[in-house]
């Protein structure tokens, strides 16, 4: 090509018609020309290294996404879905790519999952979506209920507001672990607790009825004792004679065993206790209803009944008690 040829396509910046000027000024534009394509290189390798950089993060995210038993997916603000995790496809019997660009209605969740039923008490997700995407703000929803497979599970959500570079919210990130499980154990074992207080509440009321009080003159008390003693309800008898002492400011105390068919060393030993507490608060104990098979008993056994008032009967014992008085 002659000089008179690159006219045509190049004009001289200086205006000059010398044509050794012109062509310095053409290698100078190609000089630039190449500069600037170098500089163009250059950017777009450190475009193409971002992007390197971004899929290479995308697929860690992807990766740690499909690794974890939890739900996550996005959502954008028309509901659709623009991620999700292995899992939660999994639960929907799908793979990630049939769901994308789906919402939930189309998915097949309830209408009263999806939009709320105020009449049992669910918001919906979608009024949850719109919360977090409206205010900016997280939100954690500790008992989250969606049904699949015609079965409901309770989910421990949470909900992140998603921004683009301007700042601007454009969808939401969620969050779910079901706790279906957990929530059923927590349930039985507070139904198991209920359970044992209303034993333990039925149990005493049994205790206090096996171990009654009656007072029958002023200063005056009668403790009918009926069936086995063993260590508890010994320490039980015990507990009540001396409330019912200092409550009737009773001066004596009768023990009726008409009642008990079997009474050993223990027994003995827990009857002399409670006679020994009762003395030291000033109150004469009397021991009543001793049939001949436990008198026998408590002589083989040795029992040291010293701090015991005997009478056959509880009548026996009552007279006596009123003519102390």
């Amino acid at each position: 090509m002659t000089i008179n040829e690159s006219n045509a396509s190049y004009s001289s910046p200086s205006g000059s018609d010398d044509p050794y000027v012109r062509i310095l000024e053409l290698e100078r534009h190609i000089s630039n020309l190449q500069r600037q394509l170098l500089r163009d290189a250059a950017e777009l390798e450190r475009l193409r290294a971002r992007v390197n950089d971004n899929e290479r993060t995308a697929g860690i995210l992807r990766a740690l996404a499909d690794t974890i038993p939890d739900w996550v997916f996005v959502k954008d603000r028309n509901h659709r879905y623009c991620f999700v995790n292995k899992a939660y496809a999994a639960s929907l019997n799908m793979q990630p790519d049939e769901i994308l660009g789906k919402d939930d209605i189309e998915l097949g969740f309830p209408e009263y999952n999806v939009k709320g039923d105020p009449e049992r008490g669910i918001r919906g997700f979608w009024a949850d979506d719109r919360q977090v995407m409206e205010s900016g703000e997280p939100l954690i929803i500790p008992r989250d209920v969606a049904t699949l497979d015609g079965e409901e599970h309770i989910f421990f959500t949470s909900k992140l507001p998603l921004r683009d570079a301007q700042g601007g919210i454009w969808g939401v990130l969620v969050l779910c672990h079901d706790v279906t499980d957990q929530d059923a154990a927590l349930e039985a074992k507070r139904r198991s607790m209920e359970q044992e207080a209303l034993i333990e509440a039925q149990q005493a009321a049994i205790r206090e009825l096996s171990t009654p009080l009656i007072p029958v003159a002023d200063g005056v008390v009668v403790m009918p004792i009926i069936g086995t003693i063993e260590s508890t309800r010994a320490l039980q008898i015990m507990e009540t004679l001396l409330s019912g002492i200092v409550q009737y400011r009773a001066h004596t105390a009768l023990l009726d065993i008409t009642g008990v068919k079997v009474i050993d060393t223990q027994i003995a030993a827990a009857l002399v206790r409670s006679a020994q507490s009762a003395r030291l608060l000033g109150t004469d104990v009397i021991l009543t209803g001793i049939s001949p098979e436990v008198a026998q008993t408590l002589v083989h056994i040795g029992a040291d009944l010293g701090a015991l008032k005997t009478h056959s009967s509880l009548q026996n014992g009552i007279a006596q008690a009123l003519r102390q008085k």
